[in-house]
């Protein structure tokens, strides 16, 4: 099945909305609060509905009203700011890794591959789900937790995995190719996560967690009888961060108006 990368034309990258997705600093959840939007011409961002009613949320660094819709002609500073600077050393390799040429990538184009974040950041963007031909959706994200697989065993319906050492680890990601399916599989007894879930090779190697935000939209596709399952698109080397070892693309075969409705309550139940 070919991948969302792939497949995105220069056109489809330019139009992709973006979910910005805040850390709640008590509970450390994921929770979306908005979309950053840019149609070619023009950067919007609004913010999701019931926001206001998130416990510690505060309006975001110059979007101060919960209900303006937010315009520009330029990529607004907050998330400007998250765009690598092209002096950086490391510049080239890093696009190189996300699949982005870095003689013509635009500021939104490093947003819409990045997440304009590092780890241990409290907030992020990433490409907002969207509608598959022919129903469901499909979503693009960076694995997550891939090196806790070194430091922590995972339990799951299907039993509980090993602790890798740091070369096991590195023997599993070279085995993984682009193309290759995983399955979504949901922990068990994660204290930190109820929501939990964690991407399998077919041989049932943990490769690692989807992030947070998405596994909390995903979790009911695990029992209500939906196709979850997830693609490899790109797997890079250890010169990458460990957020950029594995890039994935999700696809779902529910309803993309249930996903979109699940989307906006995130925010009623924060």
């Amino acid at each position: 099945m070919p991948s969302v990368l792939e497949d995105m034309a220069a056109d489809a990258v330019t139009a992709t909305e973006l979910l910005v997705v805040w850390q709640q600093p008590s509970s450390r959840a994921m929770i979306p609060v908005g979309v950053l939007a840019f149609d070619g011409r023009l950067y919007t961002f609004e913010y999701l509905p019931n926001v206001a009613e998130i416990d510690e949320f505060r309006p975001l660094l110059g979007f101060r009203d919960f209900t303006v819709t937010y315009e520009s002609d330029e990529l607004f500073p907050l998330f400007h700011e998250r765009v690598l600077d092209p002096t950086r050393p490391d510049f080239t390799r890093v696009l190189d890794d996300l699949k982005i040429d870095p003689a013509s990538a635009t500021p939104w184009e490093q947003l819409v591959r990045s997440g304009g974040s590092s780890e241990g950041d409290t907030l992020q963007v990433t490409p907002l789900p969207r509608e598959e031909a022919g129903g469901g959706w499909t979503c693009t994200a960076l694995v997550a937790g891939v090196r806790y697989l070194a430091r922590k065993s995972i339990a799951t319906a299907d039993g509980v995995t090993r602790i890798y050492t740091a070369d096991e680890l590195e023997s599993l990601l070279d085995r993984l190719s682009a193309g290759q399916v995983l399955r979504v599989v949901a922990e068990v007894g994660n204290e930190y996560n109820s929501e939990a879930q964690v991407l399998f090779t077919e041989q049932q190697e943990p490769v690692g967690y989807l992030p947070d935000w998405l596994a909390k939209l995903t979790a009911p596709c695990l029992t209500n009888g939906s196709t979850l399952h997830a693609v490899i698109d790109r797997v890079n080397d250890t010169s990458a961060g460990w957020h950029l070892r594995v890039l994935v693309t999700l696809h779902a075969d529910e309803p993309f108006d249930q996903l979109r409705d699940r989307i906006n309550s995130t925010t009623r139940s924060a």
